[in-house]
């Protein structure tokens, strides 16, 4: 057949220069990808986290990584975006009709499959993954240039088949080993945290308790085999992550688990512990949040959310939206609460954000949740686990 009617036949012309582009750009987002799900799983330590993949509510990589698809044959998803961009970039530059029938073959099938994954984000998941769905268009991008540019009859060529059996297979045994052993090691730092939260200082749950409950188990605070009692602040980011960490830990804990909220702002208007303060709004958060102790988890989830747009303007706004007014940040008895939960840190000689009180034990930091959750999992008597 004549050489024209392939897409990389005729060496590095510019419809395959395009082509050999967009597979280094899939190959690009599946290791990012890659990347995303080893430090959800597999922490290294604390404070990982991935802004540029977790945008809001909706926009966010981690419910597409924690998903029933998130995985496949014990591998993550986007192990094969990585392979399937390989194979493209291989026939780019290899430039042979067997090579480029079977890579039309498998662009064909993984853009069926991206299809089914963007529907089964938006109906099941409600939500997309943003660097998942520049992977979507990646791949309706090359197979436009296959099908655009190619004239060649989809067919499987043994020998092209082979290779990219071969790129697929060892790529997928290495990264299965690779994760038995960071199994291995998550299993071992599980057990160090535990052991190092069991010597650590039992200062008793809070004096004070509040009345601001993100979840309940129990009627009475104190008797939940778990109870969380977290000092934060609005415009503090590992104090976001920590609220993206509660919901997981409800839902693993459910009944067995209570949580209360604390505000610790570090903002010298309302904090007389800070010299001018970190966050000069967290103060005005704190007042929002505390208006109504009934709306109190819907607002500060949406605070949470909305943590990069916090400022004087948009905090009265987000008072409207809640059905509140501005005297929220005026209120006498407000501030007088907020100052309460500030005395409150006291007893654990509280100085940052965010610490989070568990069964009376100070943990100061970001604890990543595969261990804040084998820390929860010892404090569950044996006959209720």
């Amino acid at each position: 057949m004549n050489k024209k009617n392939g897409l990389t036949l005729n060496g590095l012309v510019l419809p395959n220069f395009i082509f050999i582009l967009l597979c280094i750009g899939m190959i690009f987002v599946g290791s990012y990808l890659t990347n995303h799900f080893f430090h959800i799983f597999y922490p290294s330590g604390v404070a990982e986290s991935s802004s540029l993949c977790d945008i809001n509510q909706f926009w966010g990589c981690d419910k597409a990584t924690r998903s029933e698809l998130g995985t496949i044959f014990g591998v993550p998803t986007s192990l094969f975006g990585i392979i399937i961009g390989l194979i493209g970039l291989i026939t780019g530059f290899v430039g042979k009709e067997g090579f480029e029938r079977t890579t039309k073959i498998v662009f064909l099938i993984n853009l069926v499959l991206c299809i089914v994954l963007f529907l089964y984000s938006l109906a099941l998941l409600n939500s997309l993954c943003p660097m998942c769905t520049v992977y979507y268009v990646l791949s309706a991008l090359t197979y436009f240039m296959l099908h655009k540019y190619s004239q060649l009859p989809l067919k499987l060529d043994p020998k092209a088949t082979s290779v990219f059996f071969l790129m697929a297979i060892v790529p997928m045994i290495g990264l299965h080993f690779y994760i038995n052993e960071k199994e291995k090691e998550v299993s071992t730092l599980a057990s160090s945290y535990v052991i190092q939260f069991n010597n650590l200082k039992n200062y008793g749950d809070p004096a004070n308790e509040s009345p601001y409950k993100i979840h309940m188990s129990t009627e009475n605070f104190s008797d939940a085999p778990i109870r969380i009692s977290v000092f934060s602040d609005f415009q503090c980011p590992y104090c976001n992550e920590i609220a993206k960490q509660i919901p997981e830990l409800i839902r693993e804990f459910k009944g067995a688990i209570n949580i209360q909220y604390l505000f610790y702002p570090l903002d010298g208007s309302c904090n007389t512990k800070m010299k001018g303060g970190m966050h000069p709004y967290a103060c005005q958060a704190a007042y929002l949040a505390a208006c109504d102790v009934d709306k109190f988890v819907e607002i500060h989830d949406y605070i949470f959310e909305h943590q990069n747009e916090i400022s004087p303007k948009n905090l009265t706004q987000w008072a409207t939206k809640f059905d509140l007014t501005a005297e929220c940040f005026e209120n006498a008895d407000i501030h007088d609460q907020i100052q309460q939960t500030l005395n409150t840190g006291e007893q654990y000689n509280l100085r940052s954000t965010p610490t989070i009180i568990v069964n009376g034990k100070k943990l100061e930091g970001l604890i990543p949740t595969v261990h804040l959750k084998s820390i929860l999992r010892s404090l569950i008597p044996k006959n209720e686990k």
